[in-house]
């Protein structure tokens, strides 16, 4: 994980969520991952997915980034040739949906230095701050999407997380309350 940053040739797409775990990067040519951290930002389980981890009758808590100047978000960053740029973005845009923007924020690498990562952030009509913890275990054990069953979104997180030793309370939390119920 401690390899060099990436040169003036390549961009940087930063992950918080499944985009950390789930091995996509792999098939669009990824040249380096490394753990990276977005001042600025924490994660938050607001944004209810009713496609991939859920349904409209039985959407899942996912992770999405808001703004905290108190706080920064310790994900991974991952770069590309710049080659790979319009294609990459286009899958991410595929990926994630015509509610989240790409925007490029900036970024502390692992090894200090700093660069700019396009960065999925979800603001659509699927947003609902405030769920309680309790309601968040009950809607993510109902939950089944496209690519899974929530619970298995959340385990994906929480497990990347550890191995990289990354303690997020958001994602600590959650996970801890659902392997208690």
């Amino acid at each position: 994980m401690h390899e060099s940053a990436a040169s003036p040739e390549e961009f940087w797409v930063f992950g918080y969520g499944s985009l950390m775990w789930d091995g996509w990067e792999s098939e669009l040519g990824c040249k380096l991952r490394t753990v990276a951290t977005l001042p600025g930002y924490r994660r938050t389980f607001n944004k209810l997915s009713v496609k991939n981890w859920g349904t409209k009758a039985a959407p899942c808590p996912t992770l999405n980034v808001e703004t905290d100047s108190s706080a920064s978000c310790v994900g991974m960053a991952f770069a590309f040739s710049q080659e790979a740029r319009d294609a990459v973005l286009a899958y991410l845009r595929k990926r994630e949906g015509k509610s989240f923007r790409i925007e490029p924020l900036a970024i502390r690498l692992d090894d200090g230095k700093e660069a700019k990562a396009f960065t999925p952030l979800y603001d659509g009509k699927n947003l609902s701050d405030g769920l309680r913890l309790d309601e968040q275990v009950r809607m993510i054990r109902a939950a089944k999407g496209a690519s899974g069953p929530g619970l298995e979104y959340v385990r994906g997180v929480a497990g990347q997380l550890k191995a990289l030793g990354i303690d997020d309370p958001a994602v600590r939390d959650l996970w801890t309350a659902l392997e208690a119920s």
